[in-house]
């Protein structure tokens, strides 16, 4: 549909609601080469116990977790439950002090990812809370990034790469 857009070097990246979802669309299509969720929540019902924000669900849903049927429409919309659909190769990021969303949402659904056989990796950063801080972590998550993009996308102008930007 969109001739500038190189459907073999599509990626997807996002930090907090972005990296939830990365989560989510890896879980949903096949379309990305790479991704990285950033910092995302993965399963809304442990994020909802496992944070000062617990009160997400009723701001997001109006009403609580526990409350009527909201759980099973919380889980179906957690990208964990999903993840057996999930192929795409992923790199997580997580701070260690995420006080904002814990960094066991990235762990479980790395774990999940790899229980599933999908190629994930999981990069943890010191001291860091929801979002980095520390140049050298800036500076590692860049270059990560740029090397896992590398990783997973062809080379400009290899057979079957067909849109070359000059």
């Amino acid at each position: 549909r969109y001739l500038w857009i190189d459907r073999e070097r599509l990626g997807i990246e996002g930090v907090s609601y972005g990296g939830q979802l990365t989560d989510w669309l890896i879980t949903q299509t096949n379309e990305f080469k790479a991704a990285i969720p950033i910092a995302g929540i993965a399963n809304l019902i442990s994020y909802n116990y496992m944070t000062y924000y617990n009160q997400y669900e009723e701001m997001e849903f109006g009403q609580f977790l526990h409350q009527g049927s909201l759980m099973d429409v919380a889980w179906e919309r957690s990208a964990l439950k999903h993840v057996a659909a999930a192929h795409t190769p992923t790199m997580l990021m997580h701070g260690e002090n995420d006080n904002d969303v814990p960094i066991a949402e990235a762990e479980q659904f790395f774990i999940a990812l790899k229980d599933v056989g999908t190629e994930a990796i999981f990069v943890r950063y010191p001291r860091e809370g929801h979002g980095l801080a520390e140049t050298k972590h800036v500076i590692d998550s860049t270059d990560r990034s740029i090397a896992w993009y590398e990783k997973h996308f062809p080379k400009l102008g290899a057979e079957g790469v067909t849109n070359i930007q000059p």
